[in-house]
């Protein structure tokens, strides 16, 4: 059987494009809740449990000492919780912190993400700033970049494999570049199920609100070898995603201080490689144009900024996308958005001497207390990348 054969064969892995239930592949998370390896079915356990109390407690409690009062709202009472729970109150956390509208500058449609100005303000008296503007573009820019569509479906034989393990969260990619193990980073990898499952809705928003049609809709030719998903071409989902978790990964190695990472900005020139790699990889399943991975790096870069500040301060990017600049003869490039060696995007985003977009970055968090419950999270992650110090007998 081919590879093209065995990709059409795994449209039931396409299934686990909607495993954003994939995700669930981390609430095998929820192999901690192999609780019931305790025991036996918990129908039988409550059967064996009555008989058993029946059995060593008298008719009455005796010797009632009340435990200490819980203390409310305290990040240290997180690790008591399943993972489910955990990432419930986690997402209730960073969810708010943004807000995405969409307008029209003359014809052209725009979308914008607008981050809270203050983590901690009451409902009601929080108030907004711009993270993120995006502007469609043109028809002509789109017919223009099907060139690289059909350039690109010329690797499909070498990539196919790697498109359909891509369907679902890409982890095992990342997992290949850093030390990321479920035993080893529990931290880390809900960080990143929480910054995907967070992403995802103001990616849908702006798919919604800039309507890019997909490649499939330009031609007949283009052939995708993989099922086109029914929302909007710009941005990329797979590319925001790929960008946030790179950066996250990468944020978190230079927060350890760990000498392996702490000046050598190649592991994070390697994630962002493979970031780039997973993009690219829609353009030659014939499901995305290059604009829309730009579209996509960009706002994954400028989330992972902003996840960072609510969790840990520091400062966040607001970035501009010119979808009209951005010329139909341009392919995606991550290195016009971003320089690892110090964790910065690019002041303007330009492709062969052509800008389209600019960034600009904010130190004004100062004002603001992290998230206590988003910082507990985070410094955990950050000390699963610190190197074990031998203990000292």
């Amino acid at each position: 059987m081919t590879d093209r054969e065995n990709a059409y064969n795994a449209y039931n892995a396409y299934n686990a494009y909607n495993a954003y239930n994939a995700y669930n592949a981390y609430n095998a998370y929820n192999a901690y809740n192999a609780y019931n390896a305790y025991g036996g079915t918990p129908s039988v356990d409550a059967v064996a449990l009555i008989t058993n109390r029946d059995g060593i407690v008298s008719n009455k409690i005796d010797h009632i000492v009340a435990p200490d009062a819980a203390p409310a709202n305290d990040p240290n009472a997180l690790k008591r919780l399943t993972p489910s729970q955990q990432s419930a109150i986690y997402m209730s956390v960073l969810a708010p912190t943004v807000d995405v509208t969409a307008q029209e500058q003359g014809d052209v449609p725009m979308a914008t993400v607008w981050r809270r100005d203050s983590m901690n303000e009451p409902n009601g008296r929080a108030k907004y700033q711009q993270m993120v503007e995006m502007t469609a573009p043109g028809m002509d820019q789109l017919v223009e970049q099907l060139n690289y569509v059909a350039g690109y479906a010329q690797i499909r034989g070498d990539r196919v494999a790697e498109i359909v393990a891509q369907l679902a969260l890409p982890i095992p990619f990342y997992q290949s570049i850093g030390y990321i193990d479920p035993a080893r980073t529990p931290r880390t990898l809900e960080l990143i199920d929480l910054a995907a499952g967070f992403a995802f809705s103001t990616i849908q928003r702006l798919k919604f609100s800039l309507a890019i049609k997909r490649p499939i809709e330009f031609s007949p030719q283009v052939q995708p070898v993989i099922p086109t998903p029914t929302h909007a071409s710009l941005p990329s989902g797979h590319a925001t995603e790929a960008f946030l978790i790179a950066r996250l990964i990468w944020k978190l190695m230079l927060a350890s201080n760990a000498p392996q990472y702490n000046d050598h900005a190649y592991w994070g020139d390697m994630l962002m490689r493979q970031a780039s790699r997973i993009a690219v990889n829609r353009t030659v399943a014939g499901v995305h144009f290059p604009v829309d991975s730009a579209a996509g790096g960009m706002l994954g870069l400028a989330l992972a900024d902003h996840i960072q500040d609510v969790a840990d301060g520091g400062g966040w990017t607001s970035c501009v996308f010119d979808g009209g600049g951005f010329e139909g003869k341009l392919d995606f490039n991550w290195h016009s958005l971003y320089v690892p060696e110090g964790d910065k995007m690019r002041r303007k985003f330009k492709t062969d001497g052509v800008q389209w977009g600019t960034s600009a970055y904010h130190n004004d968090s100062k004002k603001d207390e992290p998230s206590a419950i988003l910082n507990w999270l985070w410094t955990s992650a950050v000390a699963e990348w610190r190197d074990v110090v031998p203990s000292q007998r």
